[in-house]
Formats: C-alpha cells, structure tokens, sequence
C-alpha cells in the first residue's frame, strides 16, 4: 500500500458543511475537462451519496455503485479514472472485487475506505495496491489528495 492515512475513529462519511463547499467550490482539483472519472463502491447509499456530491462539486464525474457485482457489470474507463472502494461488501470484500479487476486486465488506481479500525483490516490492506486506506469519517481534503495521487498513476502512458 501506498500509503496509510485518515482517522482512526469509526463512523460515517457527513454530508459537508456550507463552509467546507463554498471552499470545494473554489478549489478544483482536476479541471473537469479533462473528463476524469471516481467510481463510488460503497454499500451504505447516504455514504455514495455523500461521497458523490464531494467528489462531483471537485470537478469530477462520478458513478457510485452499491455492489462489486454492480462495478463488475459497469464499462470501467480504461484511463483518467480511479476508485473510492468500500472494504466490507456484501459478496465480497473490496479488495478481493479490486483483484478481480486486476486479473481482467481493468484495474485502476484505489483508494480503499473503512468503518472498522480493528487490526485485522491493516494487516488485510497490507498487500493490496491501494493509492491510500481512509478509516471513516475521513477528511475531505485527504480524499481529494488521494483522488489526484491516483489519476496521476491512472493517466500515466
């Protein structure tokens, strides 16, 4: 793994204050033309839907998706995208669904997000390829850092 960063409390993902937008608003951090692309997956909808007005208000499009099998089934960018993955999934744990990508010759650039600070999730994280791990609630700007770390390798020739 990349790198280890976000809180280590457990709880979920807020919807962000007027203050926090006004400055998202303000910053973004890809330009939106370039097309860059977040996939959301995420079981918990109000945490895709949270996820997915942060990332969109950034300057990025956005797809969430509730299952890996949902992802799976998805046309999954080739370039100029990067994944916000859930590690516990119903039919699978996010990082089992990213191997699954990686031996299809799809995978991209993730950034592995978790409710649960016990020790068997660092140890379960350590050997994945994952840009960052983010225990929730996570700060917005750590996101959005990880989210521009992974497009960078994602659009890299």
């Amino acid at each position: 793994m990349a790198s280890m960063t976000g809180a280590a409390t457990a709880g979920r993902y807020s919807r962000p204050s007027v203050k926090s937008r006004s400055k998202l608003q303000g910053r973004k951090v890809v330009d939106s033309a370039h097309g860059a692309t977040v996939l959301v997956l995420d079981d918990d909808t109000s945490v895709c839907r949270s996820l997915k007005r942060l990332i969109s208000a950034s300057g990025f499009q956005v797809q969430t998706f509730g299952k890996p099998s949902e992802l799976l089934a998805s046309e999954i960018p080739r370039s100029n995208a990067c994944m916000v993955v859930d590690i516990n999934l119903p039919e699978m744990t996010g990082i089992q669904m990213c191997e699954v990508l990686k031996n299809s010759g799809r995978a991209l650039p993730t950034i592995l997000i978790t409710g649960r600070t016990d020790p068997s999730v660092r140890s379960l994280t350590a050997n994945s390829d994952a840009i960052a791990l983010l225990f929730k609630p996570f700060d917005e700007d750590a996101l959005l850092d990880a989210i521009g770390r992974a497009l960078a390798l994602s659009t890299r020739p």
